[in-house]
């Protein structure tokens, strides 16, 4: 690798070489990286990611900013999250993208409750590397989550299940933040929700 360094950056002191470090060559010897447990809630990591919330075990979970270039339907059969497409998609080829961007020993497995709108418990939980927030994750990361996307995008909680009214909705965000349904066949945003290990180091959002 070949760094370039302008004269305009440089000074001598006595004996020594003194180079200023400005941002675009401090991102070149990674010296933007910092601490993800020390990057406030809000902020945005490796410019693509919002920090939601730091626990007590040493994790930090963060939500894509944007959401995925395609669309997707959640699922083929019903509105159950353990067998949805997105699952699929997000726990094999775009895990395979985050474990390249931070380490496949950083991303910790979670649990995802599957309770139902109607208050449902038919499809338990599951535990993934790569989720979609829940209505109650929703609810409580709506304020650092800020303005919302400009199409709608999936939620991972059903509306009803097997033993309620329907298992043909999923609940989902609506354009302007609103909480509300759409059918497993539709297509809608998928935004990625991880955990990963809070002692990883991370582009900072302070450069």
């Amino acid at each position: 690798m070949q760094i370039t360094v302008n004269e305009t950056d440089m000074k001598i002191e006595g004996n020594r070489l003194v180079i200023n470090i400005n941002s675009d060559l401090g991102k070149v010897l990674g010296l933007n990286k910092v601490v993800l447990s020390s990057v406030k809630p809000g902020d945005i990591i490796n410019d693509k990611y919002i920090v939601l919330e730091h626990f007590e075990s040493g994790a930090t979970a963060v939500i894509r900013k944007e959401l995925l270039e395609k669309t997707m339907d959640f699922g083929d059969s019903n509105n159950d999250w353990r067998s949805s497409n997105v699952r699929n998609y997000l726990n094999n080829e775009y895990l395979k993208d985050v474990e390249k961007e931070f380490g496949a020993d950083s991303i910790v497995e979670h649990m995802v409750d599957l309770l139902s709108m109607d208050g449902l418990d038919d499809y338990g939980s599951s535990r993934d590397k790569i989720s979609l927030l829940t209505i109650d994750q929703y609810r409580k990361y709506r304020k650092i989550l800020g303005d919302n996307m400009k199409n709608w995008w999936w939620l991972a909680t059903p509306d009803s299940t097997p033993s309620g009214w329907s298992t043909g909705y999923v609940r989902c965000v609506d354009s302007s933040g609103g909480v509300c349904y759409d059918g497993y066949i539709c297509d809608g945003g998928v935004r990625p929700f991880f955990i990963l290990k809070s002692s990883i180091f991370v582009s900072s959002p302070r450069d």
